[in-house]
């Protein structure tokens, strides 16, 4: 069995997963002003939560 990876939702997975982590270590502020605490933890839910969709979705099993 041959896996192959989608480099569209590998990009993805790996900047959701940049953000997250920008959103733990407060980089993020810089940017974003959130309107509070909850603002922040939902956006890092989000972002984490679609980086690993996105990194599931990237592999696939080769058809050959």
């Amino acid at each position: 069995m041959k896996v192959t990876i989608d480099l569209k939702y590998f990009a993805i997975a790996a900047i959701s997963f940049i953000l997250a982590y920008m959103t733990v270590t407060y980089k993020i502020d810089n940017y974003i002003t959130f309107a509070g605490e909850d603002n922040a933890l939902f956006f890092f839910i989000t972002t984490a939560t679609m980086g690993f969709m996105s990194l599931i979705a990237s592999f696939s099993k080769s058809t050959k």
